[in-house]
């Protein structure tokens, strides 16, 4: 039977209003078809390596990032403003000194931190932090976090005028020296004010930082810094090999373009690539392969639901000229909330040498994924326990995996090989 074209348009028009209004836990839970075999749902991995799960550091307040550092000690941040220097047999530092004022609130403060890829020789890092206005006083303390968390929710009912006339505070990524005794940083340089997620230097030397754009609200203005990953020199210069160099309509900073907020960055060692775990909405989290130039094709593409004030459509997972994601986890009864990703090259599980690692916020696990080149083959979950959020996973030299536990019992998690028996 034909249908007449007036009716068609009428019939489409209203399967995508009725699409999108359906009860929000009806939208999360759809599931969207994959664009190829192998994109989303992989089979259950094979029995895990064994591992023993130790605490390796208590008491720390919503620990973000670790850096290893070539002694053997680590750097871990904390959100509320403070670097701490840990001992390989777990004894924390006093607060570095030296660190910028911090106007944190929730998990949103003093954030990432690497090392240079010449840290021997120049003990440079390189950190991101919310910071406190100017004239503002912020001691990164504990009781100045609360504070601010308790302020916050005054800001948030303030009118969009209001906001812009008193910001809540800027975001800077920097590079500092830190001092050879470990207790102090010094030469601090701001490197850029975008919106940062994660940090990391790829082979070149240049800084890659992953920037967020959650609201799919309008077209993204590509001219901004949102929703992109950057590669900038150390001195925050465009280098001039980036891919967009010359577009008007494209910031020179950008690498690539398209993501809404990739909390996970890694390198893939066996190919060079870069990986970004990118957080869906309420559900379609991704994996993609980052290439020089390309765009994700967010906020016009997704593998979970886009809100009703997006303009409505009946299939948004394809658009021409966008990448697809290697793998994704579609529907919220799915959703993975990655925080970071690791590939695990150590020697002391060689059955997970090659396999991606990524940490999990409302997931509350640790997904392990076993690869067969640039696919995705098995997943399997670890630590699946109720009431945590894991934060960052890292290898320490010794193979062993840390993993920070955010709220509401934030810690430092060790995995190890059990001990054998005689």
């Amino acid at each position: 039977m034909r249908l007449h074209k007036e009716f068609r348009i009428a019939l489409v028009s209203c399967m995508a209003a009725i699409a999108f209004n359906l009860p929000v836990t009806a939208q999360q839970n759809k599931i969207f078809d994959p664009a190829f075999e192998g994109q989303t749902r992989a089979s259950l991995a094979a029995k895990s390596a064994k591992f023993t799960v130790s605490d390796f550091v208590t008491g720390l307040n919503r620990p973000w990032a670790m850096a290893h550092l070539p002694n053997g000690n680590m750097l871990v941040t904390e959100v509320p403003g403070r670097i701490r220097v840990i001992s390989p047999n777990g004894v924390v530092s006093e607060p570095v000194l030296g660190v910028p004022a911090v106007r944190a609130w929730g998990s949103r403060g003093l954030n990432d931190i690497i090392l240079d890829p010449d840290f021997e020789n120049n003990r440079m890092i390189y950190f991101n932090y919310l910071g406190a206005p100017d004239g503002m006083i912020s001691d990164n303390s504990d009781e100045t976090y609360k504070k601010f968390g308790e302020e916050r929710s005054e800001w948030n009912a303030l009118s969009r005028e209001e906001k812009a006339a008193s910001p809540w505070g800027y975001w800077y990524v920097v590079s500092a020296k830190l001092s050879a005794d470990e207790k102090s940083i010094s030469e601090l340089k701001v490197i850029s004010d975008t919106v940062p997620s994660r940090l990391a230097f790829d082979d070149t030397g240049k800084l890659l930082i992953t920037t967020q754009r959650k609201s799919p609200m309008g077209s993204p203005d590509l001219k901004a810094t949102f929703g992109t990953v950057l590669r900038l020199n150390k001195d925050g210069t465009a280098p001039n090999d980036n891919p967009f160099v010359g577009n008007d309509d494209v910031n020179d900073m950008a690498y690539v373009v398209g993501l809404r907020n990739s909390n996970g960055l890694a390198k893939n060692p066996s190919t060079g690539d870069f990986w970004v775990a990118d957080q869906g909405g309420s559900a379609g989290d991704e994996i993609n392969i980052i290439k020089a130039g390309k765009d994700y094709g967010w906020p016009y593409v997704a593998y979970g639901p886009l809100p009703p004030s997006d303009p409505p459509r009946i299939n948004h997972t394809i658009k021409e000229g966008t990448e697809q994601p290697i793998y994704y986890w579609g529907a919220s009864s799915l959703s993975l909330a990655p925080s970071s990703m690791m590939f695990y090259t150590g020697q002391m599980f060689p059955d997970w040498q090659g396999n991606l690692f990524l940490t999990g916020l409302s997931s509350q696990y640790l997904s392990r994924l076993e690869l067969v080149g640039d696919s995705v083959a098995a997943e399997e979950r670890l630590l699946d326990e109720p009431g945590h959020r894991l934060r960052h996973v890292s290898q320490g030299a010794d193979g062993a995996i840390y993993i920070l536990e955010d709220t509401p019992m934030p810690r430092i998690l060790k995995l190890t090989a059990p001990v054998e028996k005689d």
